[in-house]
């Protein structure tokens, strides 16, 4: 009876999810823009060219999104069509109902006329990628929509054309990681003083005091990448796998073991995690970028929170045999994995103490010192020096009773929270892979540019300094610094003269952005860049 109770707990939490699922499926939908253009003329002769935008309910088109792009020696003017309107938390005006545009158009107009129209909206939170649709329109004939062009250089020009275009600018300063309004308009007037580049406390030490003790305190700087809200979500978790093992003998020697194997798995898979991004450029976190690992988190949690309501065993006890000492080898196996998992997830939490040590190793390996590849190794040991103590104070706990199953119960609340945001954050970069999908959960933002050489093409022809964000889907600190810092009215104001651009830095594949992310060093998200042409 109580296995089959088991069951239909088991398959309640699978049905839960697939709900979820379909709700998601229906409150966003796949298609929320559609354009459609047509070419006529009036009662005098004139050509117009109407302009329908259909837009799906609880979704809304921005103003300052939508271009209209018309041959050359051809111009519109728009006199018909409705004004957009302000909405709550948008710096842009939207639309946010279906509408129609017309324009007169003034010039020579040649069959097929090819028009381009470029636009972005959202759907309940949730940005599109701006989207540009390309007709061939006659008077007597139906729209034709034609495909995208393909790239008018070839990718190697593209890139090359692109590297001297770089050459021209010159850089004033570079940060990471999440920055309050007060830090970040600290930077930024640093940067514009020539003095931002010396904020490198690594540096410092390393230069004053030696290797050692700059590798020493890398140490208690790990400790603090725990506080990263890409690992503060974990800790109830773990607190409760090694809280539950420690309690099985109630030893705290038990604890404190549970802890260190947490912390190897940690140190190890981060320690690995950050050689690799020295020897081969790559950027840090990048896996967290992929909506199937995401899709993989949000397994694992599920499994682990039904595992806390006792719906289903998870049972290790295969990977015993005596491979950890005197400990339980299925418990400590969790634990190890747990650890593991907690290090690519906090990849996605780039604080600036980790780009600190992954400059300074790749600049001590690059100079041929291979002890620049031990530093992010203490970087996880940091990171793990508290779970062996708290592992210890869970061993000490009261013997379980009726108390300790709620406190499970509560933990395995979070833990299915935690489910439900990976695997909405898969859903998010597996709908952003597909093309007119939303990329993030923060647009970028109004008055800012999305392609970086043509931002560096406008401040270089406005002589104003170019602004870089580099951020990505995942980047929980990058959607923060969209939703506060850079919302800020003095931030705003100090930026307004400022040529802005976003750079999304989630599409590895780009060769071209590859080459900007080499350039910049740009080893974590979010990472800041001011610059100037010389």
């Amino acid at each position: 009876m109580f296995e089959k109770k088991r069951l239909l707990y088991l398959l309640s939490g699978m049905l839960f999810c697939c709900g979820l699922s379909g709700l998601w499926a229906q409150n966003v939908p796949a298609k929320a823009f559609e354009v459609a253009a047509v070419l006529l003329r009036d009662d005098g002769g004139r050509a117009v060219l109407e302009l329908q935008f259909t837009i799906a309910a609880d979704a809304y088109l921005y103003e300052d999104a939508m271009d209209l792009t018309l041959p050359e020696g051809l111009r519109a003017e728009l006199f018909a069509g409705p004004e957009p309107v302000a909405k709550a938390g948008e710096e842009s005006r939207v639309f946010l109902q279906s509408f129609s545009r017309r324009y007169f158009l003034t010039g020579k107009v040649d069959e097929p006329l090819e028009i381009s129209v470029h636009y972005q909206g959202c759907s309940k939170g949730v940005c599109f990628m701006p989207e540009t649709v390309t007709y061939a329109l006659t008077f007597a004939g139906a729209p034709a929509r034609l495909p995208a062009k393909p790239t008018e250089l070839p990718t190697e020009e593209r890139v090359l054309a692109w590297q001297r275009q770089a050459e021209d600018f010159a850089v004033l300063g570079t940060a990471t990681g999440y920055m309050d309004k007060d830090a970040f308009l600290g930077w930024l007037r640093r940067a514009e003083a020539g003095t931002a580049a010396e904020e490198q406390l690594l540096d410092r030490v390393l230069a004053r005091y030696g290797l050692l003790v700059a590798a020493l305190l890398i140490i208690p700087l790990g400790f603090m990448l725990n506080l990263t809200p890409c690992v503060l979500p974990m800790i109830p978790i773990n607190l409760a796998i090694i809280g539950a093992g420690a309690a099985a003998r109630d030893k705290k020697g038990r604890g404190f073991m549970l802890g260190a194997m947490y912390g190897l798995g940690m140190t190890l898979v981060y320690g690995a995690i950050g050689v690799v991004a020295v020897l081969t450029g790559a950027r840090f976190g990048a896996i967290n970028s992929s909506p199937w690992f995401n899709f993989s988190v949000a397994v694992v949690f599920l499994l682990l929170a039904l595992a806390m309501f006792d719906v289903l065993v998870l049972d290790f006890s295969r990977w015993r045999a005596g491979r950890f000492g005197s400990i339980e080898g299925g418990h400590a196996f969790g634990a190890f994995l747990l650890g593991a998992l907690a290090a690519v997830l906090a990849g996605a939490c780039v604080a600036p103490v980790l780009i600190w040590v992954l400059l300074l190793a790749a600049d001590l390996f690059a100079r041929g010192n291979p002890v620049g590849l031990f530093l992010p190794f203490l970087l996880g040991i940091g990171m793990a020096l508290p779970w062996p103590i708290l592992g210890a104070g869970m061993g000490k706990l009261p013997k379980p009773g009726v108390w300790m199953e709620r406190v499970k119960q509560v933990f395995g609340v979070l833990i299915i929270a935690a489910a439900l945001y990976y695997g909405w954050l898969g859903v998010v970069l597996l709908r952003a892979g597909s093309g007119g999908a939303p990329s993030a959960t923060a647009s970028v933002p109004a008055g800012w540019l999305s392609e970086l050489p043509a931002a560096m093409s406008i401040a270089e022809a406005e002589n104003k300094p170019l602004f870089l964000d580099f951020w990505g889907v995942s980047c929980k600190s990058c959607a923060a610094m969209k939703r506060t810092t850079f919302k800020e009215p003095e931030v705003i104001a100090h930026m307004e003269d400022w040529v802005k651009v976003a750079v999304q830095a989630d599409d590895m594949s780009d060769p071209l952005l590859q080459a900007i992310l080499k350039r910049y060093e740009v080893i974590g998200l979010p990472t800041y860049v001011l610059m100037r042409r010389e």
